[in-house]
């Protein structure tokens, strides 16, 4: 084996297996998540998991083997294996062969000739090999970050899209309590009306009560649908599979509100944004690097000639320089310079969003947990109390039926406003846990 095969076979060595970059993958996700996570979806698994029903674990497991946005990231693993691979690689060969005929010699019954054969290996790949494969190891670097994050954000938004579908279930009941409410109020007012016992004026509010709780109803009974389609898509599902349903409620208000007071420490600490940042920093100044080689040696190459000029074969070195006295790759070095700074000024962009990010997230899961904390601990409790109280009144004929239909209402208002609380806090902690995992929900 020659040199040149052994450098050769040293550069193709560089390109790591498809085991080799998905290993740091799983072992970081499992980290990240506590547990392991698959990402293939084996045959019936998801039609089995889809017939139990659905809870919030089992929706995630669901969303991370059989996302398509999820697949299509892993396959840019092998797309980063491909262009190291590309970026490495000597090429081929170039062979130069020419032959020359002179004029027939009548004498000597011969035509003169002579050949020339020159095989040149480009080696300028050896000269730069080391910055390029910097720049495709933090390639590969910054698209296993991106693919963890991917993975990460797939399971956070699932969950979100997960407890809005449960709200919006439970916003059904609650809305559906009221239009029941709204239509007694209407029956009796009717029934009141057509005595002559009430106004034209009261049965028209009334009428127009019971159809706002109809259209109320509506829309909330549609909210369910468009959930139910937001968290298929995050599933992957389709067909058949979609015919699912959700078997739990929201998880109850815990009795302390969050420790959130690090959540900014600690999202900067894990984000993987900043990990990929820095990586494809690292990549465009290698790339730089590889570009200020080639603008002052654009060729080089060596190998052997191969001469017969009519007195046999002669054999020898041959060298191929590239001198730049017209083109300096002013233009390469120009895009590889504004793909540093791109990728330095991205990479700020994340830090300054993501501490934004996370003060923004503890403002919201805190707020949302006072807000619902308040509404269970006081103002359900107050309706309640004015509920029973007004149910004692009727029953002692002090109070009218409307009196006893408006506190019900009410205390199912309150019961909206507890429901739409409780599910922006358990948003919250969605995103609260996602910015301690390392991705941010919301990024741009």
């Amino acid at each position: 084996m020659t040199r040149l095969s052994l450098l050769a076979l040293l550069l193709a060595a560089c390109m790591p297996s498809t085991h080799d970059v998905r290993a740091p993958v799983d072992a970081d996700l499992e980290r990240r998540m506590g547990r392991h996570v698959s990402f293939s979806a084996f045959d019936g698994a998801i039609e089995t998991l889809v017939k139990r029903g659905l809870d919030q674990r089992t929706a995630v497991q669901i969303a991370l083997a059989n996302s398509p946005r999820l697949h299509a990231a892993i396959a840019d693993l092998d797309i980063s294996r491909g262009e190291l691979g590309a970026a490495l690689g000597l090429g081929p060969v170039d062979v130069d062969l020419s032959e020359r005929f002179g004029k027939f010699d009548d004498v000597r019954m011969v035509r003169p000739y002579e050949f020339e054969i020159t095989l040149i290996q480009n080696l300028e790949g050896l000269i730069t090999a080391p910055r390029l494969r910097a720049a495709g190891r933090s390639d590969i670097e910054a698209t296993q970050a991106a693919i963890t994050a991917m993975a990460l954000r797939v399971a956070g938004k699932t969950e979100i899209a997960f407890h809005d579908l449960i709200a919006a279930q439970q916003e059904v009941e609650l809305r559906r309590t009221a239009f029941d409410a709204a239509d007694a109020a209407a029956t009796i007012r009717e029934r009141m009306h057509d005595a002559g016992n009430t106004t034209d004026l009261a049965q028209a509010r009334d009428r127009d009560a019971r159809e706002q709780a109809r259209v109320d109803l509506g829309r909330a009974e549609a909210e369910v649908e468009v959930a139910r389609e937001t968290l298929n898509a995050l599933l992957g599902l389709s067909g058949e599979q979609t015919k699912w349903k959700a078997i739990s409620t929201l998880d109850a208000l815990p009795d302390a509100a969050p420790a959130l007071d690090d959540l900014e420490a600690a999202a900067v600490k894990e984000n993987l944004s900043l990990v990929e940042g820095n990586a494809r920093v690292n990549s465009a100044e290698n790339r730089l690097g590889a570009e200020n080689v080639r603008a002052w040696l654009p060729t080089f190459g060596i190998g052997a000639a191969i001469v017969n000029h009519g007195a046999g074969v002669e054999v020898g070195p041959a060298l191929r320089l590239g001198i730049p006295l017209f083109d300096h790759r002013s233009g390469q070095r120009t895009r590889a310079k504004a793909e540093v700074t791109k990728a330095e000024s991205e990479l700020t962009a994340v830090a300054v969003e993501l501490r934004a990010s996370a003060r923004a997230a503890r403002i919201r899961a805190l707020a949302a947990y006072a807000e619902a904390k308040h509404i269970r601990d006081v103002v359900l409790p107050l309706r309640q109390q004015i509920v029973d109280q007004t149910l004692l009144h009727y029953n002692a004929m002090d109070a009218n039926p409307f009196e006893l239909i408006v506190a019900r209402r009410e205390l199912a208002d309150a019961g909206h406003q507890y429901l739409d609380a409780l599910r922006r806090y358990w948003n919250a902690t969605s995103e609260v846990n996602a910015l301690r995992s390392g991705v941010q929900l919301d990024a741009l």
